[in-house]
């Protein structure tokens, strides 16, 4: 959870709205960070200040005009592979923790999520990927037209900052799935050279999904399949994935 691994308020440098471009470079020099949460008086987050917003600015303009407003946020009780996929898909380095009521109660760094992990690594018995998990939940389902699909359950780890599914699992999920699809073609040496996401509608966590894998062409030395998503009979997803078979 990220309250295990979250710097607590009391350790986190933080601006407030009243002060001003200057005390940023303050701040920066004392800490050597570059990025801060912004709270108001009522220690509520309102922002984030990083070295892009007071590019150019006078010194004397305040942390509430040049800072960033609405920026992204996780609660104590998120997972941290939820945070690790937002910061990476985002690009981001640090993100405040807050309470539902936006009350700033610390910040988790890419060091944070990278310690994390580092720890886990170190203990087999939890050790589990997330290409691991995803394989995990993928089972094979054998159709009425003699196609195979797969079915496939959306675990919390899955998801992003609101809870649904991200485009990191989805991606990785298509080429699961046309790995699996290809296997069974016999096509052991595939590698994925392009998967094109068309769409993606939100999807819940603990959700069961139905992905179907399509060959669109298939020579010697390249293939492309059309994988399609359903929820409940309705297409939730799209993707067109270019493969080449590799010569051993």
């Amino acid at each position: 959870m990220v309250e295990d691994i979250l710097t607590p308020f009391d350790e986190t440098a933080y601006m407030e709205t009243t002060e001003k471009v200057e005390d940023w470079h303050t701040l920066q020099e004392k800490t050597g960070h570059s990025r801060f949460p912004v709270i108001n008086k009522a220690f509520r987050l309102v922002g984030m200040i990083t070295s892009k917003d007071i590019i150019d600015k006078n010194p004397s303009v305040s942390i509430e005009r040049a800072m960033t407003r609405n920026p992204l946020t996780v609660g104590p009780k998120m997972s941290v592979a939820s945070v690790a996929h937002m910061m990476v898909w985002e690009s981001i380095e640090v993100i405040p923790v807050v309470k539902e009521d936006l009350t700033l109660i610390g910040i988790v760094s890419r060091q944070d999520i990278l310690k994390s992990m580092q720890m886990i690594q170190k203990q087999p018995q939890v050790g589990e990927t997330i290409d691991d998990t995803i394989a995990k939940q993928l089972d094979e389902r054998n159709e009425d037209s003699g196609e195979v699909s797969y079915e496939f359950k959306v675990t919390p780890q899955m998801t992003n900052s609101i809870g649904t599914l991200s485009y990191g699992v989805f991606t990785q999920l298509i080429c699961d799935v046309v790995q699996q699809k290809l296997f069974s073609m016999k096509k052991r040496n595939v590698a994925i050279e392009n998967v094109t996401l068309y769409f993606l509608k939100p999807v819940q966590m603990d959700t069961v999904l139905q992905v179907r894998p399509r060959v669109l062409e298939m020579g010697r030395k390249a293939g492309k399949l059309d994988v399609e998503l359903y929820l409940e009979g309705i297409l939730i997803g799209k993707a067109i994935v270019a493969c080449q078979m590799m010569e051993r």
